[in-house]
């Protein structure tokens, strides 16, 4: 066979190849199309709204006493009598006596100070007389003067060591620690033991820079002013205890210092009757020493938009949603917040909608369908 012929005869296969692929694939289905449109994403919203809103301030601190006295001895000698409460967690009442020092010897400097101010006193009176007979200079009398003087202070000196052979104090308090004991001898200025009060307790609450400007604190002014200062309510509830009641007490002052190393401001507030020593029902004691939680409820008032935390990006950013159900994203700038909400005072206007679902990969515009 020649080529020519060759070459027709590989020329009509191959175009009867192509001519059968067409016709076989003329003959196959066409297959369904099934195209999903992607739905636009659900979420819940809220309108917001400004609102007159009070910022309570959360801080913490440990209770401590108001009035905490170490007690030393004033005169020296044993110590014969203790009472059973002067032990530490004793409580005792103002003016009882929690220990004697043998008060023999001061007893009897007592008794001769009161026999020499008798005796100057009558040389006093007979000077006196004389005196006015023109018998006496004016410095014998004077003389006479100066030892009455001596003589009563002497006594006044004597009457007062004796009462200081009793400790006592003039509040309602409770033992500490005890550093002296029953037969003991002591001087002058050894330490007997530590007491404190009772009636009132304080608890200091560091507070930032944002939590001063909310927390209303009483003023050096009105401190300097009045000696009774009642700032904001403060709750307090204890944290190393499962009680769930709570106390309540009041902002005293503020420390008026702005700590160096923390950058702190230190709020004091009061606390009456720590260990409910009254009896009042359904009142926990606080001993002192707890750490406690401690929330500030200022009584002032903020225009604020409230946000759910939930809702905000970062602390900076929400999800508006126009009357088209479009979304875009909004910064924001936080006042403040606390565990629940966010607060802004500006940046969104009353009556806007926004987002509290989270919505992943979302961008400005996307259309979404309102949970109702």
């Amino acid at each position: 066979m020649s080529n020519s012929k060759k070459r027709k005869l590989i020329l009509i296969t191959l175009v009867a190849s192509l001519a059968i692929s067409y016709v076989l694939g003329q003959m196959k289905p066409t297959p369904d199309k099934n195209i999903t449109e992607r739905k636009s994403p659900i979420v819940s919203s809220i309108t917001l709204k400004k609102e007159n809103i009070k910022i309570s301030i959360d801080s913490q601190g440990m209770v401590a006493p108001l009035i905490e006295t170490i007690l030393s001895a004033e005169v020296s000698g044993t110590i014969v009598e203790i009472s059973p409460k002067f032990l530490a967690g004793g409580v005792f009442k103002e003016g009882e006596i929690l220990m004697r020092i043998d008060p023999t010897i001061y007893i009897v400097a007592l008794d001769q100070a009161k026999a020499l101010k008798d005796q100057r006193q009558n040389e006093y009176e007979d000077a006196e007389k004389i005196r006015k007979q023109g018998f006496l200079s004016e410095s014998e009398y004077l003389s006479s003067v100066t030892a009455l003087a001596a003589a009563e202070a002497e006594l006044v000196k004597s009457q007062r060591n004796l009462d200081r052979t009793k400790i006592v104090l003039p509040y309602d308090g409770m033992v500490r620690d005890k550093s002296a004991d029953l037969g003991q001898y002591v001087n002058i200025g050894k330490q007997l033991g530590t007491v404190f009060a009772t009636d009132v307790a304080e608890v200091r609450l560091p507070l930032s820079d944002k939590d001063v400007l909310f927390a209303d604190l009483p003023s050096s002014q009105q401190t300097f002013l009045s000696d009774d200062v009642t700032g904001p309510e403060v709750e307090f509830t204890d944290d190393q205890s499962n009680s769930t009641n709570k106390r309540y007490g009041y902002i005293a002052r503020s420390e008026g210092v702005i700590d160096e190393k923390t950058r702190m401001t230190y709020a004091v507030a009061r606390l009456e009757d720590p260990y409910n020593l009254k009896g009042k029902d359904g009142i926990t004691a606080l001993p002192i020493g707890s750490f406690v939680s401690a929330k500030i409820y200022p009584t002032k008032e903020y225009k604020f938009i409230k946000i759910p935390r939930s809702a905000i990006i970062n602390n900076r950013q929400v999800i508006l949603i126009n009357d088209s159900n479009q979304i875009y994203f909004q910064n924001i700038e936080l006042v403040r917040t606390d565990k629940d909400f966010g607060y802004i005072a500006e940046g969104i206007e009353d009556g806007q909608r926004i987002s509290i679902t989270s919505i992943e990969d979302g961008i400005n515009g996307m259309k979404v369908r309102i949970d109702q």
